[in-house]
């Protein structure tokens, strides 16, 4: 009972980490990272026993409460490919049938912003202690009663719903599994946002929408400058009110920055807009007489189009487990599980299963107004 009551309390762990000099890598990780790899407690033995065999374990999205959610129900919904010879033609089956998605709502942390220029690296540990809770086989039932615990599944594949984490947090994940002889298995948006841009060819002109922090943040800029080719990048942000008047002042934007002609793809960052919504618009301006239609149309290329974050991570994700073999091929829809970042009575950072009876009245009505099959395929928790 002590080892599960010490693996799903890392805030003891945070404190050793700040006294431990980084592991070297390309860039130093944050001293959790080297504190796991010279862990033999119930921590350290988290991360080992995470080398096993994980076709059985979760997809585990992770971040803020309201992303994870509104991602969890693009990928129980995603239809995009062929589940027996994954071709691109949808199925009418979920892509991801047999598995389980397995939620860790972060309210501990999140919303992550406000570490963007200022204390990043506490960020960076935070996503590592989060991962750890997703690569673990046990959790709390309650937050405050560490002598009861559940099981759950290890999640074979994390997925971050944050754009934040992934330059703050997901190479720090990814340097402790590599150095723990383990193949990291992580996305985040802006890696399946440029995955998606550049299929088919490196030489495409980018378009990036994001939120304001997003855009001033360097994120997308840092992600594209370590990729090979010769794509090219814009990232921007509309304070445009209505989706028609913002779609153009970003057109606008990128025919004025000086970047080449014309856009190939628009990238949507947020989880709010409709990329169905933007491509009409697009024909509307390609047809329009105006001024403004024609010179906004030269911003348009002929094969345009607009790919959402949601979508872009779904695809991804089937990608990888695809190729990795990562699929349970049990014949029934997916599921969902959830749990949630709390903090003990000692103030530890823990990891509990936020149960049905739980649910709040505002949790309820966000679920029921934009995520009704996370909401259908919720398991509950038996206890």
């Amino acid at each position: 009972m002590k080892r599960l009551i010490s693996i799903l309390s890392i805030g003891a762990a945070l404190t050793l980490a700040a006294c431990q000099e980084a592991v070297y890598a390309p860039r130093p990780a944050v001293p959790l990272v080297h504190s796991l790899l010279q862990d033999t407690s119930a921590m350290g033995h988290v991360v080992k026993a995470y080398a096993g065999e994980r076709l059985d374990g979760s997809i585990a999205i992770i971040g803020e409460p309201s992303q994870t959610l509104l991602l969890a129900e693009s990928m129980l919904k995603a239809d995009f490919v062929n589940n027996i010879d994954g071709s691109s033609t949808p199925d009418a089956l979920p892509d991801f049938s047999g598995e389980t998605l397995d939620l860790v709502l972060d309210g501990v942390y999140s919303p992550y912003g406000k570490y963007l220029g200022k204390d990043v690296d506490a960020l960076r540990t935070a996503v590592v202690g989060l991962s750890v809770f997703a690569m673990d086989s046990v959790c709390r039932i309650n937050p405050f009663s560490p002598e009861n615990m559940q099981h759950k599944l290890r999640g074979k594949v994390l997925v971050y719903s944050s754009t934040i984490i992934s330059e703050y947090g997901q190479f720090d994940v990814d340097t402790l599994l590599q150095l723990s002889g383990i193949k990291p298995y992580t996305l985040s948006p802006v890696q399946a946002l440029l995955e998606e841009a550049l299929i088919g060819g490196d030489n495409v002109n980018i378009g990036v929408w994001a939120s304001p922090e997003i855009a001033s943040s360097g994120i997308y800029e840092a992600v594209h400058g370590r990729l090979r080719g010769a794509s090219t990048l814009k990232v921007m942000n509309s304070a445009e009110e209505g989706a028609s008047n913002a779609f153009r002042d970003i057109l606008g934007q990128y025919r004025n920055s000086g970047k080449p002609l014309p856009m190939h793809v628009l990238l949507l960052d947020g989880f709010d807009m409709a990329a169905d919504e933007l491509m009409a618009e697009a024909d509307s301006i390609r047809a329009g007489y105006s001024e403004e239609d024609m010179a906004l149309s030269k911003v348009l290329a002929k094969d345009f189009r607009v790919i959402e974050a949601r979508d872009a991570l779904s695809r991804s994700c089937y990608r990888l487990m695809r190729r990795e073999n990562l699929f349970t091929h049990n014949i029934s829809y997916p599921k969902a599980g959830f749990y949630r970042t709390e903090k003990d009575r000692l103030g530890r950072d823990v990891l509990a299963v936020l149960s049905e009876r739980y649910f709040t009245e505002s949790f309820l009505e966000f679920m029921d107004a934009n995520t009704p099959t996370v909401r259908n395929f919720y398991v509950p928790d038996i206890d």
